[in-house]
């Protein structure tokens, strides 16, 4: 978290530094780095509204720099401009075939915008053709298993996901959550301990052990969840404990 923090301040100066050279600078800027730079840094803050327009000025000045297809994906499908966004992946594709980005990109459009899972696991699976234990498609294609009730088919390609990324908290939190419904606890509860001990802050990961204690029925446990969820200002804090209310007579 810290190391996040310091990041965070780290682009914030720089897209200060770029802005403040724009209104000293005495001419047109028509570096297309300059412009994607900064479309790059705004992306990273999270400004995506913001990040667009520099990306196409970028593009006005170099229309085959992959990178700002790929950065102007991220900021549409941030945006909910879906089918922008998927124009500017098969862009950067038509660019580099070999590249995943693209196919990944793609592939979070359909799977967290368009609620699409089938049609997103056609596109990380073009990745995984490409790198079979590429970190991004493993947890996306598990993701989208677990979505369509695919349990124990999500484990492996969780699994690998994690092997490729120690601290992938999402990737621990999604594989505690396959093994829950899978009806494995024991394999659950060690995978969403980890993810807290990961990201303290990380509501899913609570909730779903919440569930675990509620069918092991560890009322005492399971309140200890929702006391943890409302501490850090969860919205499955009421959804919890309307379930453990409904324990009675449990300890």
């Amino acid at each position: 978290i810290a190391q996040n923090k310091i990041d965070l301040v780290s682009k914030e100066e720089a897209l200060k530094n770029y802005m403040l050279y724009e209104e000293r600078v005495k001419v047109p800027i028509t570096d297309y780095l300059h412009w994607y730079r900064k479309g790059f840094l705004k992306n990273a803050l999270k400004d995506y509204a913001s990040a667009k327009p520099s990306l196409l000025k970028s593009l006005e000045f170099k229309t085959d720099y992959i990178n700002t297809y790929l950065e102007l994906g991220f900021s549409c499908a941030r945006l909910k401009e879906d089918e922008q966004a998927i124009g500017y992946y098969k862009k950067a594709i038509e660019m580099d075939p070999k590249s995943h980005i693209g196919y990944n990109g793609i592939g979070e459009v359909y799977r967290d915008n368009k609620k699409d899972r089938v049609t997103a696991m056609e596109w990380y699976k073009k990745t995984l053709g490409i790198n079979p234990r590429e970190r991004k498609a493993n947890f996306g294609m598990g993701y989208c298993l677990n979505s369509e009730g695919k349990y124990s088919e999500a484990i492996p390609y969780l699994k690998v996901a994690i092997e490729m990324e120690k601290t992938y908290t999402a990737a621990y939190v999604e594989l505690g959550y396959s093994y829950y419904r899978a009806g494995s606890n024991t394999e659950a509860m060690s995978y969403l301990k980890e993810a807290v001990k990961l990201n303290p802050q990380n509501e899913n990961s609570r909730y779903y052990m919440g569930l675990i204690y509620i069918n092991q029925k560890d009322k005492t446990n399971a309140q200890r969840m929702v006391d943890e969820l409302k501490l850090i200002g969860s919205k499955n804090t009421a959804s919890l404990q309307e379930k453990v209310n409904k324990m009675q007579g449990q300890q």
